[in-house]
């Protein structure tokens, strides 16, 4: 090979990665699908249970179609979804059946997800055999650990008895950017039994702020972009030693911005929660209220432009902010 063909080569592949590196990222934050949950139930108000599931799927299916359409607008990249929480009403089996089905068919399978309030907090004790918490859980590990990086859950065994201890926060990596699962919120613990046939299942749900210290300290190694996914922004029932942690930790590993959901009604960015301190917090809104997130990353200009869709329409979505994104060589010493 002589000194002028590894001279175009070198040149091609420098062109190559610097026409990968500026393209544009994009990201969609979605939440509470929260089948079969409509305007009507944000209001309280009561209308016929067909007429309720009726409204509900046609909500979901035109939020997700929306989603879809988004990405094929965008075939030059993958467009990672996740979907923070509540992702049906009460956890019962025709519910879940139907939400992911729904989604299934419209995201082909490919998004990411993570348990609300309405899929395991609430239903404990409220459900038979607590089989809406219990099925709801195997759903988040069965559709999500063998998608992701690592997940927090430990699962043993012994005879009939299967013990699974862990927050099952996650995290994925997308190139230079990771995304972090938090579940309902960072500090939520429970712990309950279930049975299923002649297994019995004993859940010891933990709170994920040593794996989250963990997840945090590599990513900031690794010099990456960390974007941090929960269900609840505020409201969390924990010791004030635990809110300042999380509160010192995302400012500690440069935490660009979090993402949630649970207030359906809300959708934008958020500044009524007291544990973020100077990280950009964002809410989601809901399908009922037809309202989602878009966060574009700009490479060149290291920024994260994060915007609102109200009705559905992308096309239209309405710029929230701009944050910087870290130095690329900005690790901690």
């Amino acid at each position: 090979m002589n000194t002028w063909t590894r001279l175009l080569g070198a040149l091609s592949l420098l062109l190559a990665s610097l026409n990968t590196y500026a393209a544009p990222s994009w990201l969609v934050f979605a939440s509470d699908p929260q089948y079969p949950w409509t305007p009507y139930s944000d209001d309280d108000e009561d209308i016929l249970a067909s007429d309720n599931r009726k409204l509900s799927s046609e909500l979901i299916e035109a939020q997700y179609k929306s989603i879809a359409d988004f990405r094929k607008a965008h075939p030059e990249q993958p467009v990672p979804v996740m979907i923070n929480g509540d992702m049906t009403a009460y956890g019962h089996g025709w519910q879940r059946d139907y939400l992911y089905r729904t989604l299934d068919a419209h995201l082909s399978g490919d998004y990411y997800f993570g348990l609300g309030n309405h899929d395991y907090q609430n239903n404990i004790g409220n459900c038979a055999n607590n089989g809406c918490a219990r099925d709801s859980l195997f759903d988040l590990r069965d559709r999500m650990q063998n998608k992701v990086d690592t997940m927090a859950v430990d699962v043993s065994e012994k005879r009939w008895n299967q013990t699974w201890v862990g927050s099952l926060a996650y995290s994925k990596r997308f190139e230079d950017v990771l995304l972090i699962q938090l579940n309902n919120q960072p500090t939520y613990e429970t712990r309950f039994n279930a049975r299923q046939g002649l297994k019995t299942y004993d859940f010891r749900i933990t709170g994920s702020l040593d794996w989250l210290e963990e997840q945090l300290k590599r990513a900031r190694a690794d010099n990456l972009t960390i974007l941090l996914n929960m269900h609840k922004p505020d409201g969390w029932q924990t010791s004030t030693e635990n809110q300042q942690r999380f509160r010192n930790m995302i400012k500690t590993f440069g935490v660009t911005a979090v993402f949630a959901g649970h207030l359906h009604k809300y959708a934008g960015r958020y500044y009524e929660a007291d544990y973020y301190g100077a990280v950009p917090l964002f809410l989601s809104g809901s399908a009922s209220q037809r309202t989602y997130l878009i966060a574009e990353i700009d490479r060149n200009a290291r920024q994260l432009r994060v915007s609102k869709v109200a009705d559905n329409d992308w096309q239209n979505k309405e710029e929230l902010a701009v944050i910087p994104l870290p130095p690329r060589e900005n690790k901690l010493k």
